[in-house]
């Protein structure tokens, strides 16, 4: 075990629901708030049952109505979803890279690969929840793109967000009881998630990763032992 348990993602990412609202265009956010008015303003789908003569000679006019309420609320569905696909789009491509938790509130968290996307479904912005099958991703948390361009590999002679990422992933694979037999067999494995995980990043080596671990790698050794 570790003294410093990643109970939650990097420091610098936001909810879901945040980033949707920062990165996605702001035409997107204008055409979602013109549905959103459109779908309130649509009158009300009357009861037949409580209509009077009158009321019910009026009959086609309530149709009409309700053909209006019908295509509001299909014109909001339709502009959402192309939120979604513009959002998921970003995170497949890499523009963006989120981190999710299984298993709340003690699962282990993990930084979602970008290939993952391909298959992953948001589900529920608001709790920043996305599915693939029965398997389910919570709290989903999104790295904004200013820190990613200071993270490309974070190691001696870089910026250290890159580091602080490997680290977190070295830490949360310490807790899950997860960390190779040796130093150089876990820089291996680290070298390789982050290639996964940030694959249009430059990858520091093995040995750079050796390094910057090994303080950390006994520590973890030695109260593991």
């Amino acid at each position: 075990m570790t003294d410093q348990k990643p109970y939650g993602p990097p420091p610098d990412a936001i909810p879901l629901s945040d980033a949707m609202k920062e990165y996605l265009p702001a035409e997107m956010w204008e055409e979602h708030a013109r549905a959103t008015e459109a779908r309130k303003n649509a009158p009300k789908r009357p009861s037949y049952l409580s209509m009077s003569v009158r009321e019910w000679e009026a009959a086609n006019a309530s149709y009409e109505a309700a053909n209006r309420t019908r295509s509001a609320r299909a014109d909001l569905h339709r502009v959402w979803n192309g939120m979604l696909a513009a959002m998921k789009a970003k995170l497949e491509a890499g523009e963006l890279t989120a981190f999710g938790q299984e298993d709340p509130p003690f699962g282990p968290w993990h930084a979602i690969p970008a290939p993952a996307w391909r298959q992953l479904r948001i589900t529920n912005v608001r709790k920043g929840e996305a599915s693939v099958g029965a398997n389910i991703v919570h709290d989903i948390h999104i790295l904004p793109p200013e820190a990613e361009e200071i993270t490309r590999t974070g190691m001696p002679g870089c910026p250290t967000k890159g580091r602080d990422i490997i680290g977190y992933e070295f830490q949360r694979r310490a807790e899950a009881g997860e960390i190779a037999d040796s130093l150089a067999a876990e820089a291996r494995a680290l070298q390789a998630w982050y290639r996964e995980t940030y694959p249009r990043r430059d990858c520091p080596t093995t040995k750079t990763i050796e390094n910057n671990l090994r303080d950390s790698w006994r520590a973890v050794r030695l109260r593991t032992a």
